[in-house]
């Protein structure tokens, strides 16, 4: 690639900034942790970075040994996420009451790891992904939670989109790759498959869409023609990006998700969301009804996915996995079912490392008792959702929309439990902090800013839910 192309995309990319800091002003330094953080998840690790065209995780062995290199960025992000909360005061206990099924649900996988085939494998991971409680009370507990949830996200997209488009256009060594088993080319950009690419633009994309639909600035005026002339520019690459990722379940999601971000906007369908539901389930019923006869799921999943019966074999695997699970009541522990001789079998005959379906992936390393953890939990972030909604909070349509593309998701894909960007921003929407800091006369300096002297307060916030 030219020098003056590069050129053009770190010029693009800076500007983006610029002009991001020019609305919102000065955001929290502790921040910056977090939005490495999603860019580390929506992105290849960093040890592939150097590995021009390698796929990065796509053998049995790189994917159940880890990196070293990669424990250690992790360990110093969440290390720091800590620090920052410490500063903050944030209360433990207040956190765990009032996140009850959050704790059930990290507390039983936590267990898991005891019965695992690993479990010093099993318990990295599992740390790992406590990392996202403690990057999401980050942002939860900052003096503007939902300025910073949009922050976090815009920023990341800032790097992560802009440079998923260059590396696709002209340096195909990195933007793209080939499947390992069927040999077809996948636009990966920034990450290493194309289902990857896919989930990341579509919560770039969710974010985007909804920081965009925000008006006002720093100062409480409308923005710049030239600051949402950035948005849409970043925008149109986001969807030309999910156009050429080609996953047919992240595209289904977005527009599934940006349609809910804009018709939730409606107060008469926020002041009735229970009746929509039910009409969404009983509508849900009757599409399984005609599916008796595969005309329904024929003309969605062929005609307008461009997908086969099978969900690309998903169908014909998942009884073969489920076969595979020596304990159905407990599973194999956290994360821990693609290890050791079961990951190398299984990836020798099918060329997986995931189930690619987040509730059969949960049975299998969780059984029966993790399914209903995990259904307890999908159950009460719904229920906090509709609440929002009902509520009128400025962000609840975001939450709803975030809620019900995760379930959705997963019913062709696996992120709870995994290293997406998909799982960390379901749990960013769905943890409650109740703020219990010092009241607006005490004078206590704001957190996370140096320690200079804060303004008043206003009333406390409670987020989100």
């Amino acid at each position: 690639m030219s020098s003056p192309i590069l050129a053009v995309f770190l010029v693009y990319i800076l500007w983006l900034f610029h002009q991001d800091a020019k609305r919102r002003g000065r955001m929290s330094p502790a921040l910056w942790a977090v939005v490495a953080w999603v860019t580390l998840v929506g992105s290849r690790p960093v040890s592939t970075w150097f590995a021009f065209g390698d796929s990065g995780g796509g053998a049995a062995e790189s994917y159940d040994e880890g990196n070293p290199f990669e424990r250690v960025v992790y360990f110093i992000l969440i290390f720091q996420g800590l620090y920052v909360l410490m500063r903050r005061n944030v209360r433990l206990g207040e956190v765990l009451a009032a996140n009850r099924w959050l704790v059930v649900f990290f507390v039983y996988w936590g267990v898991s790891v005891l019965w695992a085939d690993a479990p010093f494998v099993g318990f990295k991971r599992w740390v790992k992904d406590l990392g996202n409680i403690v990057m999401a009370l980050v942002i939860l507990t900052d003096g503007k939670p939902l300025e910073a949830m949009r922050a976090v996200f815009v920023r990341a997209a800032f790097v992560l989109l802009p440079i998923s488009v260059m590396f696709i256009r002209f340096i195909p060594d990195l933007g793209r790759t080939y499947h390992v088993w069927s040999g077809e080319m996948m636009y990966t950009g920034v990450t290493t498959h194309k289902n990857s690419l896919g989930v990341l633009v579509l919560i770039s994309l969710m974010f985007l869409l909804w920081d965009f639909t925000t008006q006002s600035t720093k100062d409480g005026q409308k923005r710049s023609l030239l600051s949402r002339a950035g948005d849409v520019s970043l925008i149109l690459m986001g969807l030309w990006l999910i156009l050429k990722a080609g996953s047919a379940t992240a595209t289904g999601c977005f527009v599934t998700g940006a349609s809910l971000l804009f018709v939730l906007r409606w107060k008469a369908l926020r002041d009735h969301i229970v009746g929509v539901e039910i009409f969404a389930i009983i509508a849900a019923f009757f599409v399984w009804l005609l599916d008796i006869t595969h005309l329904v799921m024929e003309f969605v999943i062929v005609d307008i996915l461009g997908r086969d019966l099978t969900l690309t074999t998903r169908t014909e695997v998942w009884p073969m996995l489920i076969a595979k699970v020596d304990n159905p009541l407990i599973g194999a522990g956290f994360n821990s079912f693609w290890t050791g001789e079961r990951l190398a079998e299984v990836y020798g005959q099918l060329g997986i490392i995931q189930a690619h379906n987040g509730y059969i992936e949960t049975y299998l390393n969780g059984g029966v008792l993790g399914l209903v953890a995990l259904g307890l939990l999908v159950l009460a972030a719904i229920r906090g959702a509709n609440k929002l909604l009902v509520d009128g909070a400025p962000h609840a349509n975001l939450a709803f929309a975030m809620v019900l593309i995760t379930v959705v998701y997963n019913c062709t894909e696996a992120s709870y439990d995994k290293t997406s960007p998909l799982w960390f921003a379901f749990l960013l929407v769905i943890t409650r902090y109740r703020d219990l800091r010092a009241p607006a006369t005490s004078g206590v300096p704001a957190a996370g800013h140096g320690g200079a002297a804060a303004a008043p307060r206003r009333a406390p916030v409670h987020l989100p839910w």
